[in-house]
């Protein structure tokens, strides 16, 4: 058997564990006719609501999008870069650490006539004002609700203590990369070779060469951010104002349900702290984790009989879903994109595999 299928195996065996043991959790201390009772008393209005802020998700990255490609000279309309994002969240979604949808927003640019390297500069600031704003919302949770992390519990506890340290680290090597290119080349000269030395199997001038590439691509996002000096703040405030949308989702739950007693400060800094305790695992969607998680985070907030309907509802509004309706708008732009496609772009982009 190849390393490949091993690997998709073990994918497969992770992901059925995680949902057997979310399944067991939710079904736990209620019966499905308990479960269903409590999901029919949500009130309707509240999750038009939230599927209204999921939308406003997608739609704070797309004008990130509309605003790097004009400044790059190769403007699209926004409803295109709307479907563009769309796409992304579909693909990041169903593949592991959201490896897909970065690929795939590049692709549908391309077959619209963006050069892909101006799609990878838009990725690159869009990824920079997205992780900048998770740390800035992380932080703010802390400081306004210091108390949450021992609601959460060791386990979670451990869980956001890694997540925190993790994009803390991006943060600091993309600032590196973009601003320090000398010594973020030297560290990760350094750091190919240690791990050159520990597996001699690694082809270090291939990994350098790749080093290169990554450290090109900064550099013309570097150039971008300093010939307009606005463009970046403007990028984080919609990072800002996209993960809002998703962080708020659970209060527009708890209001459905009509529950007191818990402030919209509170709850939306505890789905912060969820949110960065499994942001960084290599699951698509974070399925699995992002619903345990949640069972153990909220349970004090929704109480025993509410905490599996208020999951259901909370993760159906902020992502199956939408994956739902990404998945046939991703549809829609790759059929319809197709046929619009000039001739030569899409000869040129047929070869290409999407997937990888």
């Amino acid at each position: 058997m190849s390393i490949k299928k091993k690997r998709n195996l073990i994918w497969v065996a992770v992901m059925g564990g995680l949902l057997a043991w979310t399944i067991y959790n939710v079904l736990r201390d209620q019966t499905p006719g308990q479960l269903a009772h409590a999901l029919v008393s949500a009130d309707w209005r509240f999750l038009l609501i939230g599927v209204a802020l999921m939308a406003a998700f997608v739609a704070f990255e797309a004008r990130s999008s509309h605003l790097i490609l004009r400044a790059l000279g190769t403007p699209q309309p926004y409803r295109r870069c709307y479907l563009y994002s769309s796409t992304g969240f579909f693909f990041s979604n169903i593949t592991p650490s959201a490896t897909g949808g970065q690929p795939a927003q590049i692709y549908y640019m391309n077959r619209d006539g963006v050069p892909v390297a101006h799609g990878a500069i838009d990725m690159l600031l869009v990824t920079i004002g997205y992780h900048t704003a998770i740390m800035i919302f992380g932080v703010l949770s802390l400081v306004l609700c210091p108390y949450l992390p021992r609601m959460l519990g060791g386990e979670v506890g451990f869980l956001l203590g890694l997540g925190f340290s993790i994009f803390f680290a991006l943060n600091v090597a993309m600032i590196l990369f973009l601003f320090l290119p000398g010594p973020a080349r030297r560290i990760c000269r350094w750091a190919i070779g240690v791990a050159v030395r520990a597996r001699p199997s690694l082809d270090r001038e291939k990994l350098e060469k790749k080093l290169e590439e990554q450290l090109d691509q900064y550099a013309q996002g570097a150039r971008l951010i300093r010939a307009t000096p606005g463009l970046l703040p403007q990028v984080l405030l919609m990072s800002m104002g996209q993960l809002a949308c998703s962080y708020a989702v659970p209060y527009i739950i708890y209001l459905a349900f009509h529950l007191t007693g818990s402030s919209f400060v509170e709850v939306f800094a505890l789905q912060v702290l969820c949110s960065i305790s499994v942001g960084y695992l290599p699951l698509p969607g974070a399925a699995g984790a992002a619903e345990n998680v949640f069972l153990r985070g909220f349970a004090a907030v929704f109480g025993a009989g509410l905490i599996a309907p208020a999951m259901i509802l909370s993760r159906t509004v902020s992502c199956y879903l939408v994956l739902i309706v990404t998945g046939i708008i991703t549809a829609l732009l790759h059929f319809r994109g197709r046929k619009n496609a000039p001739a030569d772009t899409a000869r040129q982009l047929e070869s290409q595999d999407l997937a990888a």
